[in-house]
């Protein structure tokens, strides 16, 4: 009897170690994209939006029950956003480009809401948080060839790690914690490549005790950017310019603790998938 359960141990531990490295977080109600809330079919989503000031943060948005909610990424709760008070079209409003500076230079939520009026004809709208219309064309739509909201998708590289977010039938969506990190592309010299045709590279040596050095290169016409370090809770640790005098950098780590940290490099808005860097002392 104790071979069996000796071995029935064996077998539960090799399950839990061969999955250790996709990892459950956190479950979010009401989020799945296309599920069935409500039994109504309007669904939700549920998302990681980098905002100018806040950085990082998830957003779920609950289409039966006209909610945006913000969370920190511990998953702890930041703020509601209703959009009940607002003009409502025959079918669920879609909500696109959540931001904080995009349309207007407040730090308050603001986004685009498009709808449509009793007559069915499409509208865009621009909310801030509070509710206030900022702008409004009637008979308009944002269209174009591929109509997808370019602020969500399944996973993403973050500051805190890479998170993989699915959605399930009954209406709620799980979050994942992934092992490695999301890339667009890798080249011979192990660098991660930005859309806009700059890469950076991995830590040489990695773990660190002391010092480091990262491989970056920028696009002709861009003349710098920026690297940028975050601890594990998100917060920026170092920042650095870089320009296209070299191609790599040395970092010094004696002047922060040990633990896990990540970068990216940073374009004109644009960011690189995020790397690992690891420091031992």
């Amino acid at each position: 009897m104790k071979r069996i359960i000796y071995i029935t141990l064996i077998i539960v531990l090799a399950t839990i170690s061969a999955h250790a490295q996709i990892t459950f977080e956190h479950r979010y109600d009401s989020a799945a994209t296309g599920g069935d809330i409500g039994g109504n079919g309007a669904g939700g989503q549920l998302m990681i939006i980098n905002f100018e000031v806040s950085g990082y943060q998830y957003v779920k948005i609950n289409k039966w029950g006209k909610l945006i909610s913000i969370y920190n990424m511990n998953h702890s709760f930041v703020k509601n956003i209703s959009y009940a008070g607002l003009p409502q079209p025959p079918s669920a409003p879609v909500i696109l480009y959540l931001s904080e500076h995009l349309f207007n230079t407040d730090s308050a939520i603001e986004f685009m809401y498009l709808g449509a009026d009793v007559s069915d004809i499409g509208t865009t709208s621009i909310y801030k948080e509070d509710g206030t219309l900022l702008f409004y064309a009637d008979s308009a739509y944002p269209l174009i060839q591929v109509n997808v909201p370019e602020q969500q998708y399944p996973i993403y590289n973050t500051p805190v790690g890479t998170k993989m977010i699915l959605s399930y039938p009954d209406g709620h969506a799980n979050v994942y914690s992934l092992a490695g990190i999301l890339t667009t592309a890798i080249d011979r010299a192990n660098t991660t490549l930005v859309n806009n045709g700059a890469a950076i590279g991995n830590p040489r040596p990695n773990p660190t005790a002391n010092t480091t050095t990262i491989a970056y290169s920028l696009p002709p016409s861009t003349n710098q950017g920026e690297l940028v370090f975050y601890n594990t809770q998100g917060s920026e640790v170092k920042r650095f310019t870089v320009d296209n005098t070299f191609n790599s950098l040395l970092i010094s780590t004696s002047d922060i603790p040990a633990g896990t940290y990540y970068y990216n490099l940073q374009l004109n808005g644009d960011a690189s998938a995020t790397k690992k860097m690891v420091v031992v002392k």
